[in-house]
This record gives structure tokens, C-alpha cells and sequence, in this order.
């Protein structure tokens, strides 16, 4: 007659399994934030952003992308994102000298990495929503400078705790036509400012993401997902009102963007102090911003 199980034996399993368990869970949210290490391969030239820049000649002047040209270049870009393997702030602050070097190296970087992944989709893919859960924007990770870094690690970890600066959310392309789109240009540390503030006044000058609609205003849910960031960026901090920031990339006149909102407009509806109106925050449009014409895949 065999002899039952002895308590010990009776919980190995659980037991094993538990721990397997969260190692993995572990293992996941490391690799979300991009603390997981990556080997940095010895460069064969110096860093730079030329044929980035090649590739964002396939970007037309209303923020569509040609993804299908882009793919047919894909070598510019494929060599770009090998390159920040070997390079970034971090393990080469030598090459990144000073803020608006290293801030200008992330912008691109993210927005080279979004571009790499939708082309790695197309045609197929139609919406980064597409991935189940997000995925599109923590599934992968890239070696970035010596760490392996997700499309999320590299906006809350890196920019938006390392840069105090609320424009970064109008200069990342989120690749939806909701979202800040692409410029036909690079970051450039020497015209970061010049460009962050166009970033901006291109986003809220949008009559999708900013509108006056008698006393209620529609803002673009970015304001509100990243609510706490625009805030602080304001004198007074938390306490204020995010059509304040609005405001302040508001044009005056919308003479090069027909339809959008001014800030007289946003002054008559909301009051001298911008608190006499209704704030309703509107669904993004995620499908893709793509130039070319293509009938959704049934």
C-alpha cells in the first residue's frame, strides 16, 4: 500500500508555481519600464540624424504619413534605430552634452521607433489600437544606449521624468490622426524651443483637439491624460486651470488654420480668468494617418 503524500510534497507544486509566477510578473514589469540590460555595439561612425531626417521627407505638410514610401526607405530608418543602440544620453553624455541635446535625441528616437513599428505592420495594420491591451506601445522593446527600452519606458520614464516640459505630449506621434502628428523635420537641439512651441500651437490650433462651442470647450483627451504635467507647468502649479496652458498656444487669428479656436474666442467663452466654462473631453481618433487611400479590411 503506498504511502500518502507527505504535507511537503503536497505544496511543492503551488509553491513552485507561485514563484514562477512572479518571477514572470516580474520579468513583464521590468520590461514595461525598460530597466531590463542591453548589450551596446561598438559604432562604426559617429551619431547623427541624417537619414532620419531623409525619412521625414515622406511626411506631407497636413501630418499624414506616406508609410508605403517610407517602407520602400526603410534602410534610412532601419540604420537610424540601429544607431541608438550604440548611443544615447545615457551612456554617452559626451555626445549629448547639454539638455536640449539629450531632449532632442529621446523626441526622435520615440518617434523613429513608432514609425519603424507601424511600418513593420503595414498594410496590415490600421490602428495602433490594433495590438491587444496597448501592446503596441510597451510589447517591444529596442536596445536604446545600453538598456532595453518600450515605447512606454521611454515617455514616462525617461521623458517625462527626466524633462519638466508638458510640450514633449504634442511632440511625440502617437501614429493615430487624433494625436500630435509628425513635422517634415527632425528635432534639432539649436531650434528645440522654436519647434516645441510650434509643436503645440500645430496640436492646439487643430479644431479636433481644441473647441469652442458656446460656453462649452472640447479638449483633446491628452489634456486630461496628462492633465497633471500641463498643470505644473503653470505658475500656479496644480491649482490652475489647464485652459490656461491652452491658451497659450492659441493663435490669435486663424488665418493659416481655417476653423480653429482663438484665444478671443476662448476669452469670450470662459471669462477673463478661463473659468466660466464647460470642459468636455473628446474621444481620440486612432485610426492610422495614413496619406495614402486604403478601403478597411473587412
Amino acid at each position: 500500500m503506498d504511502a500518502p503524500p507527505s504535507p511537503l510534497r503536497r505544496f511543492r507544486l503551488p509553491a513552485v508555481l507561485l514563484a514562477v509566477t512572479a518571477l514572470l510578473a516580474t520579468a513583464g514589469v521590468l520590461h514595461v519600464r525598460g530597466m531590463l540590460p542591453a548589450t551596446v555595439p561598438s559604432a562604426s561612425e559617429p551619431f547623427h540624424y541624417h537619414g532620419y531626417a531623409k525619412v521625414l521627407r515622406h511626411v506631407r505638410s497636413g501630418g499624414d504619413v506616406d508609410f508605403a514610401s517610407v517602407g520602400r526607405e526603410r534602410q534610412e530608418l532601419d540604420a537610424f534605430v540601429q544607431s541608438l543602440a550604440s548611443f544615447s544620453p545615457h551612456n554617452r553624455p559626451d555626445v549629448f552634452p547639454t539638455p536640449e541635446d539629450a531632449l532632442a535625441y529621446w523626441l526622435n528616437a520615440y518617434n523613429a521607433l513608432v514609425l519603424q513599428q507601424v511600418v513593420d505592420g503595414y498594410p496590415y495594420l490600421e490602428s495602433v489600437q490594433q495590438p491587444w491591451l496597448g501592446r503596441f506601445f510597451w510589447g517591444r522593446a529596442w536596445p536604446v544606449g545600453g538598456e532595453r527600452l518600450t515605447l512606454w519606458a521611454l515617455r514616462h520614464r525617461v521623458l517625462r521624468t527626466e524633462f519638466a516640459d508638458p510640450r514633449i505630449h504634442f511632440a511625440l506621434f502617437q501614429a493615430a490622426r487624433g494625436g500630435p502628428r509628425l513635422d517634415g523635420a527632425h528635432y534639432q537641439p539649436e531650434f528645440l524651443d522654436a519647434q516645441l512651441n510650434e509643436a503645440g500651437r500645430r496640436f492646439v490650433g487643430d479644431q479636433r483637439h481644441v473647441e469652442v462651442d458656446g460656453s462649452t470647450v472640447h479638449l483633446s483627451r491628452l489634456f486630461d491624460t496628462y492633465r497633471d504635467d500641463f498643470l505644473a507647468a503653470l505658475p500656479e502649479g496644480r491649482g490652475g486651470n489647464v485652459l490656461q496652458f491652452v491658451w497659450a498656444f492659441l493663435p490669435d487669428t486663424c488665418e493659416e488654420r481655417p476653423g480653429c479656436a482663438t484665444r478671443s474666442d476662448l476669452d469670450r467663452a470662459c471669462g477673463p480668468r478661463l473659468d466660466r466654462c464647460r470642459v468636455v473631453y473628446t474621444e481620440e481618433d486612432w485610426t492610422l494617418p495614413d496619406a495614402a487611400a486604403r478601403e478597411p479590411r473587412p
